[in-house]
Order: structure tokens, then C-alpha cells, then sequence
């Protein structure tokens, strides 16, 4: 599987988010929301708003709900 740098990620997720005409089920506009932003820095010390455990706690929550 390959890796997308966290800017990466946002910039393929702020194209779908913002494309017009599309209908997405519930559980890819959520993941898409969670992707979209996900390069925002924390401030001026550095770091992201969102580290890599809140990151890995959304990969989670996605596996859960993909199995229901």
C-alpha cells in the first residue's frame, strides 16, 4: 500500500470535497472530511493540528466502520 505525505493526502482530498455534483455516502464524505485539512499546522512552534495519533485513532474508526 502505498503513503501520501500528509500534504498530499489534502490536496487529493480538497479536490473531491470540493467538486460539485457529486453524492458521496456517509462514510467517504467522513473520511474525506477527516483527510481534507489534515496538513493544518498546530501553530508557530510547528507540529500538525491533528498528529499522527488522532490520525491512526480516524484509520481505526474507518476499519470499524467499513465492517459494520
Amino acid at each position: 500500500m502505498g503513503r501520501l505525505s500528509r500534504d498530499e493526502a489534502d490536496r487529493w482530498a480538497v479536490r473531491w470535497v470540493m467538486e460539485d455534483g457529486i453524492v458521496w455516502d456517509d462514510l467517504s464524505w467522513w473520511a474525506l472530511n477527516r483527510l481534507y485539512g489534515i496538513d493544518l499546522p498546530a501553530g508557530e512552534g510547528g507540529g500538525y493540528l491533528h498528529n499522527d495519533e488522532q490520525v491512526r485513532a480516524w484509520l481505526a474508526e474507518l476499519r470499524k466502520r467499513r465492517a459494520m
